[in-house]
């Protein structure tokens, strides 16, 4: 596009030159006019002068009716005659054009062929051999729309020398931008050789400062899709897809290159720095060397951060293989070297959160090709960073600092997200090693999602894995000993779309963990007298309380309603009696049943792992969370009789706004004591504990009659595992449970509906009111 705009520029220059070199004034006047109309130009002057060597325009307007998207527009032009020939000096101006980059250059071809080749043929030769000409401070601009342009071309103080055959232009600051690519040069130079077939050829470039700028787009609509949601009826390939626009542009920039570069042409160019923009997220590299050459039939790219010392001989180079003449070749793409540091690939302090870029260092060896069809990426890697440390909110509040992690992956994935691949993929972290492998496939009807994968982690020892974790991650967990080991191995097959009938996650846990020494901070008989602790307040914020053995509120296991106890079995967690702490079944449905639903549904925390969070985490959703509830929920179990977990979890939990505690919790619902709880004022209390600041009480205070129904389903339940008598189960079901009430007002008979009703299996979901 620069060298259409310099073309237009030299030939109305050319026009001028011939034109004004005859005489002054009017003549001077009528002669260009005369000149530019053999161009298909027409030419306005707004002063001519007399100079000692021929002739100075001012203010001179060229537009070439075949080129309407262009105006050319020079400030002054200096045309000097001599023994020797003509020399052309054009100072300032602006040559600018708005269109699509095809029409504009349809224009300047078409022009080219019906003026200008037509009159340099019948030229004398020896009269073009003589003539110099050189633009001084000139301004180029294209866009390709006048509002909102995704291409454009901006130059500003341009100079151009002919000379000998070759073409010499250089600019202060240049600007390319197609689409999300932008490249920005500083003091580039470029040297221009005569091409046989017409127009001129790149024979050098360099430039002080060369700036790459790629904004990469969000996630693809299709990934936010739930898996519910139909799938598109049209054709695949109908339908308009981000990722087509990847090769398409990488294969045009490359022919533009191609076009643009004499044969053998090596370009290299010292300075260049490149950023990768996502949303608010940027990554930058460089400054590194670039260089680009065409061989056998490919445009050849690659980049070298420059060494910033003796530390860094250890380059990694990126090299990236455009096809230029086959439609079918793929684009290949090679990251390869190291050990060097984030710092001496030109990464900065807080790129994609990477913190500490001076003491990580990154070790790779990846190859990535691109498929003809630009659908398919290859992915066959590895690699290592060492001392990584980064921040990231959904893994942790603090900044994880110090990994040292490894990888491997060999697999493919089709670009639009509909299926991937992996045939080997192993993640190390410390002593920990995660191997996955497996198959994804997005169902081309009814939106389903298919998934055959396997994974594993092979035996290690407990206090390996701990010492893997970063400290960010496990900051309750320092100082913590464990003995024993750990390995996985399972697998996971299922099709959202039909997960009734296809669904099979399962896994073999060999699991002997044990918390060998634990921190005084978290030690388990600290909660054998008053201890304090940090809760939640009305309006978000951080309020330490206090609990424990003798302190107000706080209620022995032995003085609870034994209907306390069953209610939060029967609504929390029904194998607490039976399990180490997790309970397997109920993972594995949880996950079935968010798979079902496309979204995070349901939990499957057990009463152990609640208590934990409460006696020890916060309520933030990461990964460190999560981490350290495992550890902390062995360590309870591991500690503690299941009656004192109960008796903790029953004195701890969250019952309402600030109502912490059964205690608490029996006098501000039912103004009684924990001790006289009614079956149905136990499996009230439970009933709200996902949702404590929501209640269910209706006009004078009786409970909802949709909730009520509920409770009584809950009753059922409790007593078809044997947890209640049938004496227990008439007299709850007679109850209709009243606020502020400690005895709940009794029916004669219970319901018939819902004595004669089948109790609920599984999983409770609780109702709405109505």
């Amino acid at each position: 596009m620069a060298s259409a705009h310099l073309k237009v520029a030299l030939a109305a220059g050319g026009v001028i030159a011939v034109a004004t070199a005859l005489s002054f004034g009017p003549l001077v006047r009528h002669q260009a006019a005369r000149t530019a109309a053999r161009y298909g130009a027409s030419i306005t002057i707004d002063e001519v002068r007399p100079s000692w060597h021929g002739v100075k325009l001012h203010g001179v307007d060229v537009a070439v009716a075949d080129i309407p998207s262009s105006v050319v527009h020079f400030e002054s032009i200096d045309i000097a005659v001599g023994w020797s020939g003509k020399k052309v000096a054009l100072q300032g101006g602006t040559v600018s054009a708005v269109g699509s980059r095809e029409v504009v250059l349809h224009e300047v071809e078409q022009w080219q062929t019906r003026y200008l080749r037509t009159a340099s043929s019948k030229s004398e030769p020896s009269t073009r051999s003589h003539t110099e000409a050189e633009i001084v401070g000139l301004r180029l601009s294209w866009q390709n729309t006048r509002d909102n342009p995704t291409e454009a071309v901006n130059a500003v103080d341009v100079n151009f020398a002919r000379q000998d055959g070759k073409v010499g232009l250089s600019a202060k600051e240049a600007t390319i931008t197609v689409g999300p690519l932008s490249v920005s040069a500083e003091g580039g130079h470029i040297t221009l050789v005569k091409h046989a077939e017409g127009g001129y050829r790149v024979a050098a470039l360099s430039a002080r400062a060369l700036d790459a700028a790629l904004t990469l787009p969000g996630p693809l609509d299709d990934a936010r899709l739930p898996a519910h949601a139909p799938a598109s009826t049209e054709p695949a390939e109908h339908v308009p897809r981000a990722w087509t626009t990847a090769r398409a542009t990488l294969v045009r920039g490359a022919h533009v290159l191609d076009a643009a570069l004499e044969q053998g042409a090596n370009i290299k160019l010292d300075s260049l720095h490149a950023k990768v923009s996502r949303g608010r997220e940027s990554l930058n590299l460089g400054p590194g060397s670039l260089a680009v050459r065409r061989d056998s039939g490919r445009m050849l790219i690659e980049l070298s951060p420059h060494a910033r010392d003796k530390d860094d001989a250890q380059a990694l180079t990126f090299s990236l293989s455009v096809p230029l003449t086959d439609a079918a070749a793929e684009i290949v793409a090679d990251v390869q070297g190291g050990p060097i540091f984030l710092s001496a690939l030109g990464i900065r302090e807080g790129d994609f959160g990477l913190i500490d870029v001076t003491k990580t260092s990154l070790t790779t060896r990846s190859h990535v090709v691109l498929s003809a069809d630009g659908k398919e990426l290859r992915i066959d890697g590895q690699g290592r960073a060492q001392n990584l440390s980064f921040q990231s909110r959904s893994l942790s509040d603090d900044p994880i600092t110090g990994l040292d992690v490894a990888f491997r992956l060999k697999g493919q994935m089709m670009l639009d997200g509909s299926s991937l691949r992996v045939d080997d993929g192993e993640v190390d972290v410390g002593a920990t090693r995660l191997s996955v492998r497996g198959t994804y496939q997005r169902s081309a009807s009814g939106g389903g999602h298919r998934v055959r994968a396997e994974f594993e982690v092979p035996l290690t020892a407990c206090q390996s894995m701990l010492e893997a974790a970063p400290k960010a991650l496990v900051p309750h967990l320092v100082g913590m000993r464990m003995a024993g080991s750990f390995a996985l191995k399972g697998h996971a097959r299922f099709d959202t779309a039909r997960i009734d009938h296809d669904y099979d996650v399962a896994w073999d846990l060999s699991n002997t963990c044990r918390i060998a020494e634990a921190p005084a901070g978290i030690d388990a008989a600290r909660f054998r007298k008053p201890f304090r602790r940090w809760v939640v307040g009305p309006a978000g914020e951080r309020v330490e309380v206090e609990s424990g053995p003798g302190t107000a509120g706080w209620v022995p296991f032995g003085a609870i309603s034994p209907f306390m106890q069953t209610a939060v079995l029967t609504t929390e967690d029904s194998s607490f009696r039976h399990h180490g702490g997790f309970d397997m079944e109920a993972i594995r449905n949880s996950i079935r049943d968010n798979l079902r639903k496309g979204k995070f549904v349901r939990g499957a925390s057990t009463l152990s792992m609640q208590l934990a969070k409460n006696l020890y985490l916060d309520r933030g959703k990461t990964v460190s969370r999560k981490l350290q509830e495992v550890v902390l929920t062995t360590y309870l179990e591991q500690e503690l009789t299941k009656d004192q977990i109960l008796e903790l979890y029953l004195n701890v939990v969250e019952f309402g706004p600030m109502i912490y505690g059964i205690g608490p919790a029996a006098r501000y619902y039912f103004n009684t004591s924990a001790s006289d709880l009614s079956l149905g004022q136990a499996l009230y209390i439970s009933s709200i504990l996902p949702n404590p600041k929501q209640q269910h009480f209706g006009v004078g205070g009786e409970v909802t009659p949709g909730w009520m129904n509920f409770i009584r389903k809950l009753m059922q339940t409790a007593h078809k595992r044997q947890w209640i008598t049938d004496e227990e189960l008439e007299t709850g079901l007679r109850e209709t449970v009243v606020r502020g009430q400690p005895a709940p007002k009794r029916a004669d008979a219970p319901p018939p509906e819902e004595t004669n009703a089948a109790p609920p299996e599984g999983d409770l979901e609780r109702p709405g009111d109505f």
